[in-house]
């Protein structure tokens, strides 16, 4: 599945992670090499599909939010689609202390996600765009998306205020980002979807056996549930491995996209204004 798998990291070894909170943390490999074991893949493979699993049900999660509660369920929509994007700048982000730190680095992990999901379309520097906020006039940043999501999730900004917008669009156009067009939608960009977003860009990046992105996931801060919230086992992480090995392998052999392949517009709540 992957061509290049190097083995994770066994300790948090970032130079700018304190020795005490290394010691709390532990070891970080021998939980995806027990899980590997289990299913009979690399331990590096047990951890890319973790987080690319991750990634997807933070972004059906959102959808269920906004199919049960419209437009009530933005703000937490929009907090949901922020984790699963920081999910993603911890795996890809250069600094290594960033990808590690279980403690502080959430801003830069965001920015790096919300970077690397931008829709080509647009400028440099600019994430996503809506009808009323165009690239003319600014469009959506990575400053404005992370001011978002943390008033979305706790109520307030870490970062200096900002005019942020907020507006109906916002979330449509952050799942095209995020999680492609799908099919049955058209976008006035890219056409009729399906057309792959950020999560099936990645996969194909890990799966193309690109050393860099790789080497960056074996040495990011990425561990299962904790075994005492899990009654000594790893249930929900293993579901999650495995439902993700097995809806890519059944997305591929019918030649559509790895990760969001079979979603269909009929399947989405993002799109509040219809």
């Amino acid at each position: 599945m992957f061509t290049y798998e190097p083995l994770p990291t066994q300790y948090l070894d970032a130079s700018g992670i304190k020795q005490n909170v290394r010691n709390a943390v532990g070891d970080i490999r021998q939980p995806w090499v027990d899980l590997g074991s289990e299913f009979g893949i690399s331990a590096f493979a047990a951890k890319a599909l973790f987080a690319l699993g991750m990634m997807r049900r933070y972004i059906l999660s959102a959808n269920v939010i906004l199919k049960d509660l419209r437009h009530l369920g933005f703000l937490p929509a929009c907090g949901v689609l922020g984790s699963g994007v920081e999910i993603l700048g911890r795996c890809i982000h250069q600094d290594k202390t960033v990808r590690q730190d279980p403690i502080s680095g959430s801003l830069e992990r965001l920015q790096e996600g919300f970077e690397f999901i931008r829709r080509s379309h647009l400028p440099s520097g600019m994430v996503v765009e809506t009808n009323h906020y165009k690239k003319d006039n600014g469009g959506y940043n990575a400053d404005d998306l992370m001011n978002l999501r943390n008033l979305a999730s706790h109520g307030g900004c870490l970062t200096k205020a900002s005019p942020i917008k907020g507006d109906i669009e916002l979330l449509h156009e952050l799942r095209k980002a995020f999680y492609g067009i799908p099919i049955g939608e058209t976008d006035p960009h890219e056409g009729e979807g399906p057309t792959k977003g950020a999560v099936d860009r990645y996969y194909e990046t890990l799966a193309s056996g690109d050393r860099e992105m790789c080497d960056r996931l074996a040495t990011a801060g990425i561990s299962p549930v904790p075994l005492k919230l899990q009654a000594g086992a790893w249930p929900f992480d293993a579901r999650i491995i495995v439902e993700t090995k097995q809806l890519i392998e059944e997305n591929l052999r019918l030649g559509r996209f790895p990760i969001s392949g079979g979603h269909t517009k009929n399947h989405d709540y993002f799109q509040l204004y219809g």
